[in-house]
């Protein structure tokens, strides 16, 4: 029998998980880079050990002669597909999926699947609702276009950053001012410096985020999480609570048809998708989509709340294809089987963490699923100003509400220093509720 074989481009962030459940498919993986240097943000997490081969390009290499080194290294190898491991890898995901006729999504609009404002583009040509915007390095040119079309608020965002890195709320010109200022000309947490900056009108409307495997134009919704967010210093607001959606409720029903177009419009016919979502009393607009895995997420209480997650559902589409396909159409929409919350521990202490002291307590509550991206001991708890800066995450499930919600408030009761351990703390040390 003859060895299968894959490759994942910038297999960083939930992406590292993909090796070992390709490999539970008798699936090896070749790890393309689409830099020579990994991000600062999951250096700590790359294990090189995973990969049955590394290509890393050259740092003088263009980004076109990076997509021709790798086309060169893997012409001629028996592939049976390429997939993008984070927001990274997107577009040299599909510049070598596309030549070397493997599952793609093309590359004519790639741009427009890492560009936030060719995102909007790309809908608003094909007839999807899209959210307006303008495109500029210059601040007088953002607060004009703001005062034109008569907004009261407005949100300014980096064109391709992630993790919710310097989002600002705006309703001045001061406000833009500066949050121009801050995004213009500074190197994002993927490496890339920001040229442009991105202002768009301010959607008020419930936010959800939306995960999503398709296969061949067929997509098939895998979760619908609402998604809260509360106001801190420092920042427009950062991600408090999100709970799990009911795969047959009226709005996942509106989620997933709106997914649907706004995809067809994007051209994201294979893979993973992650798109966060608002609804208004005009109905959905996407925020942003990823054509890739969710970020920071535990498939551990993934699996407990849903039966799947969004990691094993990407490797079966690819390496089973087949069954895949049997299995998604018979199952109809997702089931809940528990339901389940993912807290984002919000902080504004600072201090070096030297343990987790209220961790057996969080572990000891009934709903206790599983406790992610806590600050390693050893590094810097900050004051939280985007998902890079968040403490920890704790995924509580459980079919009993009221001890769900129960849970929920003890944890949420719990201060930053009761959870870690800081050394040299800071002043101003308060919880977010």
């Amino acid at each position: 029998m003859k060895d299968r074989s894959c490759v994942i481009v910038d297999a960083y962030s939930t992406g590292r998980f993909l090796p070992e459940e390709f490999k539970r498919h008798g699936v090896k993986t070749v790890h393309a880079m689409s830099s020579a240097r990994i991000p600062p943000i999951f250096q700590a997490h790359f294990n090189a050990d995973i990969y049955d081969e590394i290509l890393r390009p050259d740092e003088r290499m263009s980004k076109e002669e990076v997509v021709q080194f790798h086309l060169e290294a893997l012409r001629g190898r028996e592939l049976e597909f390429i997939i993008a491991g984070c927001e990274s890898g997107v577009e040299l995901a599909d510049s070598l999926s596309e030549p070397l006729g493997l599952p793609t999504n093309g590359t004519s609009l790639s741009a427009a699947r890492r560009d936030k404002s060719r995102m909007s583009d790309a809908l608003a040509s094909a007839g999807v609702r899209s959210i307006g915007q303008v495109v500029s390095d210059n601040a007088e040119d953002v607060t004009s276009w703001m005062h034109q079309q008569r907004f009261d608020e407005i949100v300014i965002k980096p064109l391709n950053s992630a993790g919710t890195e310097d989002v600002f709320f705006c309703s001045t010109d001061a406000d833009v001012r500066r949050a121009v200022n801050a995004i213009v000309g500074k190197t994002n947490c993927l490496g890339v410096m920001n040229r442009f900056a991105l202002g768009q009108e301010k959607i008020n409307g419930q936010q959800y985020t939306v995960n999503a495997v398709s296969i061949d134009g067929e997509t098939f919704v895998t979760e619908v999480w609402t998604y809260d967010t509360v106001p801190v210093e420092g920042a427009a607001s950062v991600c408090s609570l999100e709970k799990l959606l009911g795969g047959k409720e009226t709005v996942v029903q509106e989620l997933s048809g709106y997914l649907v177009q706004a995809l067809k419009a994007l051209a994201i016919i294979n893979g993973p998708t992650h798109a966060e979502i608002i609804v208004d009393r005009k109905g959905p607009v996407l925020v942003d989509c990823g054509a890739r895995l969710q970020g920071t997420m535990s498939a551990k209480a993934r699996t407990m709340a849903l039966g799947h997650n969004h990691i094993t559902l990407t490797a079966w589409r690819y390496a089973d294809p087949i069954g895949f396909t049997e299995y998604m159409r018979r199952q109809g929409p997702y089931r809940r089987l528990a339901h389940a919350l993912c807290v984002s521990l919000i902080s504004n202490m600072d201090g070096v963490v030297s343990g987790y002291p209220g961790l057996e307590a969080i572990r000891k509550l009934p709903s206790f699923a599983d406790a992610i991206a806590f600050v390693p001991i050893g590094q810097k708890l900050v004051p939280t100003t985007d998902l890079a800066s968040t403490p920890g995450i704790v995924y509580l499930v459980n079919n009993n509400l009221t001890e769900l919600d129960d849970d929920y408030r003890k944890l949420r009761a719990m201060r930053m220093d009761q959870v870690f351990d800081l050394k040299a703390q800071g002043q101003n040390q308060w919880q977010a509720s």
